[in-house]
């Protein structure tokens, strides 16, 4: 018995079907994987920058010797530095401390809120905090906030 072999055209070599399902279903896929990991890679390099900027509170809290007398010009300087830690380099924004917590401990908590123009993250509430002893027997609660507008 005989095999035939047929020449095949480019329509049924490629595969119509074949074609239309990468055109429909893996492309688009690709599209969207790549673009939702380039946002989600935007909110972790943010996330990163909060807890630089909350270790940097606390070691500055922690340099205090009476965390209720904080110099303004030394406050200053810290808000320019842990400012250019912000998304856009936004100034940041102190809360008033409070000093009902437990004594000798110093709570820095760091929040930013992503942009509702983000396609796939928006308006989502990122923050991180850190709790640590106080070198001086200070307490103090403090929030930071990056403002995204």
């Amino acid at each position: 018995m005989k095999i035939r072999h047929s020449k095949k055209t480019w329509r049924n070599g490629l595969g119509l079907g074949q074609i239309m399902a990468t055109l429909l279903v893996v492309l688009p896929t690709m599209a969207f994987s790549i673009t939702f990991l380039i946002a989600y890679w935007n909110v972790m390099q943010v996330d990163y920058k909060l807890k630089l900027i909350a270790n940097m509170a606390a070691d500055f809290a922690n340099g205090l010797e009476d965390t209720t007398n904080i110099d303004a010009t030394e406050l200053a300087n810290l808000s320019t530095s842990v400012s250019r830690l912000c998304p856009q380099g936004r100034t940041i924004v102190f809360s008033t401390p409070t000093y009902n917590g437990t004594a000798g401990e110093i709570s820095i908590v760091v929040e930013y809120t992503t942009p509702a123009a983000d396609a796939y993250l928006s308006n989502k509430k990122i923050s991180t905090r850190i709790q640590t002893y106080s070198y001086h027997d200070q307490n103090m609660s403090v929030v930071l906030t990056c403002p995204n507008k």
